[in-house]
């Protein structure tokens, strides 16, 4: 069996011809398709924006259906069942996945990967749901976690920004901690952009860190942004006369949808530097 704490590595490629037109980086997950909880009406309004935005590459976070969790997988796995059980089963599997790639096939060719969540199921040949739409997508499996270098060419100019994306841990039910959690990704290891899902919550920060640049004898001094994000999701907690484990465990509710990210490749020619970069902001 496939084991669900992947750490993986990649390098996407973006080329572009224009400065100052900004790029989109757009994560997604937490969708948690076909549970009667999902806010299908959400999900699919934010396909038909998506499907329509210029310049926007796709990032999955994970838990895009409302499959096994990581208890139940046990259980079925240990469970003796008929062989037309499992075949049942399969089909299911088969049916949701080939939905949701369909639902989301705009994106292929602009979607760095599939990050594993801890809801999804496992076939008998040991892949899972979410490397069995890798493969029908064309696009990168990126484990639980992937640092991902995100490669920005104009010619032979070129700039790249460092991408550390995990599905999450934890809940939290103050209004830091989510943020708080990711931030203790940046403590690790050194990126630009730091996403995590799994808490539900559609939350956005911000920091600058000070970097000196330049060789030779000029030396200067330049600020350099960093993104922290939750990513958000599709699933309401709250819906009457439905169960939910969130209102079960009394958590707040959450803003559904997306964070979207706005990458500008810009020049500065201050000072007598001539410098490629990226103006970096996040939206709710």
């Amino acid at each position: 069996m496939l084991s669900d704490s992947i750490f993986t590595i990649h390098r996407y490629k973006v080329s572009f011809s224009c400065l100052n037109q900004p790029i989109y980086l757009i994560p997604f997950g937490d969708v948690h398709r076909f549970s009667p909880n999902c806010d299908t009406n959400k999900w699919l309004e934010f396909l038909a924006w998506a499907k329509n935005k210029k310049n926007a590459y796709f990032l999955g976070m994970g838990d895009y259906f409302d499959f096994l969790s990581g208890s139940e997988r046990r259980e079925l796995n240990e469970a003796s069942l008929h062989e037309a059980t499992y075949s049942n089963i399969e089909d299911l599997m088969n049916s949701q996945v080939k939905r949701f790639v369909n639902e989301i096939s705009f994106m292929k060719g602009r979607l760095l990967g599939l990050i594993e969540g801890n809801h999804y199921a496992t076939y008998h040949t040991g892949i899972t749901t979410t490397q069995e739409m890798c493969r029908l997508l064309g696009c990168n499996y990126l484990g639980i976690s992937s640092f991902i270098k995100f490669a920005m060419n104009r010619g032979a100019k070129g700039y790249s920004l460092d991408i550390w994306a995990h599905h999450g841990r934890g809940v939290g039910r103050t209004l830091g901690s989510g943020l708080n959690t990711v931030n203790q990704m940046a403590e690790i290891a050194d990126a630009d952009i730091y996403l995590m899902g799994h808490n539900h919550k559609k939350q956005v920060g911000m920091k600058t860190r000070l970097c000196l640049n330049g060789s030779g004898g000029k030396i200067g001094l330049s600020h350099r942004k960093i993104v922290l994000a939750c990513t958000g999701s599709f699933l309401r907690g709250y819906v009457p006369d439905a169960p939910s484990y969130v209102a079960r465990a009394a958590l707040p509710p959450t803003d559904m949808g997306t964070v979207k990210i706005e990458l500008t490749p810009k020049r500065d020619k201050k000072d007598g530097r001539d410098d490629f970069y990226v103006d970096i902001h996040c939206s709710l």
